[in-house]
């Protein structure tokens, strides 16, 4: 901006911010905001400035965490959410007192009461200074003070406001001016003037209000002597971002519909300007959280194999395809107990980031406890108390826990709450391998049951996650167990690579090729013929 926004510090009553302080010099300091920063000045105070301890012998820039003593006063620079503005639930603004105007029928400079102005050139001079600023880089807050500093100097009001709209529709006060207390001021607002500004998109100008019977009552302008009160709607592109508020008492003339013209013209370009800075900020937002999902992915796809290992006498195939950047599901390999091998797949309840994490501390687990267990049953349970440690109630993982001995072809296995493992033999049958337990964390504590099958050759053990049981059509049928026995069948002797790629297109088939709705996780043992 041209001109920096200032706030002067000091025990003499003129001061922005007065201090009551001995040590405190009548004209002690002041904080400059511009540029992008704000600046602490002595003013040749008496008893000095200091910033973090360190006195300053010249402007030093100081931001939010820093802290400034003035003489022995302590002051603290924080970054902070405004307060809520105050809506008073007064009378009804009537017509005959309050003259509104839809702002965007203000916004016409060709024509109207600031055409016809005296101040016509003094106020283009004011928008065509406040355009060339709002093209740069400045802050929004600093943006803001900006605005209103020029408009405090141009309509020479009692008091100022700038308020925005938050996420939830309340709004702040992020700046204010006052003629006798400087920036120490809080704005109030009649129900009626929030609701023009931002419900209808409507500038509202009222002069004298004390003498309308109605308005006459409100308390807040019996007790504040206000004489001529303007609130405008910061408006661009039909969206309404928060309002400027101005009102004067009998010691200036009353506002005019040439006043309300300007502030709605500059209104606008500031709300263009807030909205920019929001989708950038926002942008920017999603950017991070992008990369910061990429490097998550990064980790969690080191985590998962990248190939399963060679076992003598099986051919083993895993696979992992995740709907978000980050999966929930999870399948692995770990060396157990007397050249056994431990194989898992799991799915945690949800999907993104926070399932991600809760499955890279399983994972962690199994890597740290698969060599001391030789039962499914108690290495379920012992994944259960610690899951839930870990985990709000109601986050929980289903698991398909197995112990592979190679030698004998016999593996043992524990299904926690997860979908039915399907075994199918080289003669053609189906088995189920059904669920012994609750899902891991959901109720801590609670034993597990656990299976042993023996794998002949040529029988192939297939589990999956509910991404793929799951996956509906355009009519919302699942592709169910009926749907993976299919393909399973169709593919017998295939090559474990070939049967998922088949999978994957019967699935495609399946869904139209509908994006993923869920992770999909695919385990697979056979023993070959």
């Amino acid at each position: 901006m041209g001109e920096a926004a200032v706030l002067t510090l000091g025990r003499a009553t003129e001061n922005d911010l007065v201090i009551r302080d001995a040590s405190v010099s009548r004209h002690h300091a002041r904080l400059e905001a511009g540029q992008g920063e704000i600046r602490l000045v002595d003013l040749s105070s008496r008893n000095g400035c200091r910033v973090n301890g360190l006195r300053i012998a010249g402007p030093r820039t100081v931001a939010p965490g820093d802290e400034i003593r003035l003489g022995n006063v302590r002051i603290a620079l924080e970054a902070g959410e405004p307060p809520p503005v105050r809506i008073l639930e007064e009378a009804d603004l009537p017509s005959a007192s309050a003259l509104y105007r839809p702002v965007a029928g203000l916004r016409n400079l060709r024509s109207g009461p600031m055409r016809d102005s005296r101040h016509w050139r003094e106020a283009l001079a004011i928008i065509h200074e406040a355009s060339l600023e709002l093209l740069g880089n400045e802050p929004l807050d600093l943006m803001l003070w900006g605005l209103l500093d020029r408009l405090f100097a141009f309509l020479k009001p009692r008091h100022g406001a700038v308020l925005l709209k938050d996420s939830a529709g309340r709004l702040s006060q992020v700046a204010a001016r006052s003629a006798s207390h400087g920036q120490d001021f809080r704005v109030a607002l009649s129900r009626t003037m929030v609701e023009a500004a931002i419900e209808r998109r409507e500038a509202m100008l009222v002069n004298d209000p004390l003498r309308d019977a109605k308005l006459g009552r409100a308390p807040s302008l019996i007790q504040s002597g206000v004489t001529s009160v303007m609130t405008v709607p910061l408006e661009s592109r039909s969206e309404v971002v928060g309002l400027v508020y101005f009102d004067a008492d009998a010691q200036r003339a009353s506002f005019t519909e040439a006043d309300l013209q300007l502030v709605a013209s500059l209104g606008h370009l500031a709300a263009a300007k807030i909205q920019t800075a929001r989708l950038a900020e926002e942008a920017a937002r999603i950017r991070d959280l992008e990369k910061e999902l990429a490097i998550a992915r990064e980790i969690q796809v080191r985590i998962l194999p990248d190939r399963m290992p060679e076992v003598e006498g099986f051919d083993l195939f895993g696979a992992n395809e995740a709907c978000r950047q980050v999966s929930g599901d999870l399948f692995g390999h770990w060396p157990g107990p007397d050249g056994r091998l431990w194989l898992a797949l799991a799915d945690v309840s949800g999907k993104g980031l926070g399932p991600g994490l809760l499955m890279a501390t399983f994972q962690a687990y199994l890597q740290a406890w698969s060599d001391l267990h030789e039962d499914p049953a108690a290495l379920a349970l012992k994944l259960s108390v610690a899951l839930s440690r870990k985990t709000t109630p109601n986050r929980f993982i289903t698991a398909f826990l197995v112990l592979l001995d190679p030698r004998s072809g016999v593996l043992e296995y524990t299904s926690a709450g997860h979908n039915p493992a399907l075994l199918l033999r080289g003669d053609g049958q189906v088995e189920e391998l059904a669920s012994q337990g609750f899902p891991l964390a959901m109720f801590a504590g609670r034993p597990y049951g656990s299976g042993r099958v023996a794998l002949g050759p040529g029988d192939l053990l297939c589990c999956a996650t509910d991404g793929i049981l799951e996956a509906p059509d355009s009519e919302g049928r699942e592709f169910g167990t009926n749907g993976l026995e299919t393909v399973l069948r169709a593919h017998p002797a295939a090559d474990l690579a070939e049967l998922h790629r088949a999978l994957g297109t019967a699935l495609a088939r399946h869904t139209g090729g509908a994006p993923l709705a869920d992770d999909r996780t695919l385990l697979l043992v056979r023993r070959q013929p």
